[in-house]
């Protein structure tokens, strides 16, 4: 079996992939909410959504090709990190706001 090898684009397609995490952003808002869970929570989230970009792009190599699948994975993978990250964001911005506050 040839071994399929993908190129790095270096993200030259940022402005699709944004739309495409801002539109699975909306879907998962409207289908859960704004959820707040505990950091170990997030990050077994996350893992969970990359099992499944693992599992197809598993089937995607060993079945039958299914691009779709593999980068709809990749979206909700890259939604929820980006959304860890964010989160973390605005926890360093606090404590540096509260950090400030203290030394006024």
């Amino acid at each position: 079996m040839e071994h399929l090898i993908i190129k790095d684009n270096e993200l030259k397609e940022m402005d699709l992939l944004n739309a495409m995490v801002e539109e699975e952003n909306q879907s998962q808002l409207k289908k859960w909410g704004v959820q707040e869970h505990t950091p170990f929570q997030w990050l077994c989230y996350l893992t969970e959504e990359v099992g499944e970009l693992a599992q197809a792009i598993a089937e995607d190599f060993h079945r039958e090709r299914n691009n779709k699948q593999v980068y709809e994975e990749a979206i909700q993978v890259s939604t929820l990190a980006l959304k860890i990250a964010e989160m973390y964001i605005v926890l360093e911005d606090e404590g540096n706001k509260n950090e400030h506050k203290r030394k006024s």
